[in-house]
């Protein structure tokens, strides 16, 4: 990687946050000849890009986001066979435990069949042919083969690699303490080791975007969910689709353990955001209230001290920031795994080798922002991918580079703009 002080001062795109939608979109920019750098406060892919479930799918995604999933998938594909990060297409078995879910997940194939998309639609007896593991009594099941899995921690030092060897100047350690904007344009990032213009300039920043907008006072409405995850040792006999259901999901992994977590167990703290953006994420969360739980802490405290470092005119601390690492619930994986232990006895013996947890950027609809920002010319965000951006993280790079470069697209960019909130990018009071 490139250290700041041989970095040259002037790209044509520079983009802050080095998970997997930078890197892509810095790969599919330089695909296009331009000049790019990546900055990050830490290390590229270090934070949530590297700790989500390694899913790349298609079910359940939002019709609006379907095409980024769709489209994702060749891409995996080709990039796995420049290297090995675990990538498969193993299939994905979204399971419905009763006649809610499994009307729910009909609703969602009924809906994707008008975008082209299909499914298999399976009863007991096929899910039990598929998954001869579970002894559990399912009211039915969605089946995508297409559906994939790969290793994240593995996936971003290939973008890293690949990203690097396109030309992509690559900065660790190099945090971004503001926007810098000179004439209503934006035209670069002032960092802690000095400043470096660009034509255009991408926040990219997952849970940090929120703050980096600030910055210039662009209201982002932007809250974090914690999500807890482990992993086995290895073991035989276990099943090879990706498994999704209300009381557990399991991936296989590349070393023939699991990865095991629970899609109904993410936690979210209440924090001063949480009040200043109730009325934008209240419509969803009582959609998605049995997804979620909200708790109390000392991190309504914290946060609000946290803030106050932050915004125009501030210091803005990022560097002491340099990775998220918030601690797993414990509790909840223990609980997740006697359910898989219970509904599949091969289990029973497996042990956890490890846990870990990750910190999700989530807006109010749950969709992307893949936008420019109308206040700024030059500025653009990426962000809010809410649990989903492993699996689009490529087709959204496209998408946000096509953005940049101003060309034309299938993949439903008027879904994902920053303007649907309603702020324009515009200041809004003391928000």
């Amino acid at each position: 990687m490139t250290k700041p002080s041989s970095a040259p001062l002037h790209y044509d795109v520079v983009l802050a946050g080095g998970g997997i939608i930078g890197l892509c979109t810095a790969l599919f920019l330089r695909e296009k000849g331009l000049s790019v750098a990546v900055l990050d406060k830490g290390r590229p892919g270090y934070e949530q890009s590297s700790r989500n479930w390694g899913w790349v799918r298609t079910i359940s995604q939002a019709m609006e986001e379907l095409p980024l999933a769709v489209a994702s998938r060749p891409l995996w594909q080709h990039w796995a066979k420049e290297g090995d990060f675990g990538y498969t297409r193993c299939g994905l078995l979204s399971l419905a435990q009763d006649k809610e879910e499994w009307e729910t997940l009909e609703r969602w194939l009924a809906a994707a069949r008008t975008h082209g998309f299909d499914a298999r639609e399976l009863g007991q007896p096929e899910i039990h042919t598929l998954l001869p593991q579970s002894r559990g009594q399912w009211a039915g099941a969605l089946y995508s083969p297409g559906d994939g899995r790969a290793e994240p921690d593995l996936a971003m030092r290939f973008l890293v690699r690949k990203a690097e060897a396109a030309g992509v100047t690559i900065l660790p350690d190099t945090a971004v303490k503001s926007i810098d904007i000179q004439g209503g344009r934006a035209c670069g990032f002032e960092t802690e080791t000095g400043r470096i213009s660009a034509s255009a300039v991408v926040v990219a920043a997952g849970i940090w975007s929120r703050w980096l907008c600030k910055t210039v006072d662009i209201v982002l409405p932007q809250l974090k969910v914690i999500a807890s995850v482990l992993r086995t040792e290895p073991m035989e006999g276990g099943p090879d689709p990706i498994i999704a259901s209300s009381r557990f999901s399991v991936r296989k992994r590349m070393d023939g353990g699991y990865t095991v977590a629970q899609r109904n167990s993410s936690i979210t703290y209440v924090t001063p955001d949480s009040f200043r953006f109730m009325r934008e994420f209240m419509p969803n969360f009582l959609k998605q209230k049995k997804l979620l739980s909200v708790r109390v802490g000392s991190s309504f405290v914290q946060e609000l001290k946290q803030e106050r470092q932050f915004g125009k005119g501030r210091l803005n601390p990022f560097e002491q920031y340099r990775a998220c690492d918030p601690a797993p619930d414990r509790k909840t994986l223990a609980r997740t795994m006697q359910r898989l232990r219970e509904d599949m006895p091969v289990f029973e013996k497996t042990r956890v080798a490890a846990m870990w947890a990750g910190v999700i950027d989530v807006v109010p609809d749950a969709l992307p922002i893949l936008s420019p920002v109308a206040r700024y010319p030059g500025l653009f965000v990426a962000t809010g991918f809410s649990a989903h951006g492993f699996g689009v993280g490529p087709a959204s790079g496209k998408l946000m580079a096509n953005l940049i470069t101003g060309e034309q697209d299938t993949l439903g960019r008027e879904h994902f703009t920053l303007e649907r909130f309603g702020c324009n990018g515009e200041a809004s009071g003391t928000r």
